[in-house]
């Protein structure tokens, strides 16, 4: 019940980051202070439920789409001004539908495992999405080489290891498909 909560806070601190972003566009104090929130909150409802085992499907699924409503969020406002590559809302996306079915399938194979299975090089993706909208805005702000670094090499980078998560967790989806047949 606490973790969701806290999960729901992050949903409010992303619409409030966000709707600041937008109309004072190149603040950095309450954006950093913002950012930081959302950050502590998403680590801090997990642990919260596990320590008070409350852990539920319904706060895993919570927990997921408050997530993907920050990246995917923050992405389109960041979108809007020209700070972030249309291109990669599209790899966001594909890979947040990529992760949701091959988990329905890989979850199949160990119920034990929860609602979603994590790969290793998916969760560092899933972190990099999470950190690349703040580095992005950040580097915009401060320094134009770190973020044409940021533009021009991490989100190739961050393409590339989003390809090999995906590649992954389908081949052990038809591995997996393939042994049930």
């Amino acid at each position: 019940m606490i973790g969701n909560l806290i999960t729901l806070s992050r949903v409010i601190l992303t619409f409030i980051v966000n709707y600041y972003i937008l109309f004072h566009f190149g603040k950095v104090g309450i954006p950093l202070l913002l950012f930081g929130m959302v950050f502590l909150t998403d680590y801090m409802d997990g642990k919260i439920a596990r320590l008070s085992k409350t852990v539920s499907p319904g706060g895993a699924v919570f927990d997921l789409l408050a997530d993907f409503f920050f990246i995917f969020l923050t992405y389109l406002v960041l979108y809007n001004f020209q700070i972030m590559p249309l291109w990669f809302i599209g790899v966001v996306f594909g890979k947040f539908v990529e992760f949701v079915f091959t988990s329905i399938i890989l979850s199949k194979s160990d119920p034990g495992n929860g609602v979603f299975v994590f790969d290793f090089i998916g969760r560092f993706v899933a972190a990099m999405f999470y950190v690349y909208p703040v580095l992005l805005y950040f580097s915009y702000c401060f320094s134009p080489v770190m973020y044409t670094l940021c533009i021009s090499i991490l989100a190739y980078f961050l393409l590339i290891f989003a390809l090999l998560s995906s590649a992954y967790r389908i081949r052990n989806c038809f591995r997996l498909l393939k042994g049930l047949s």
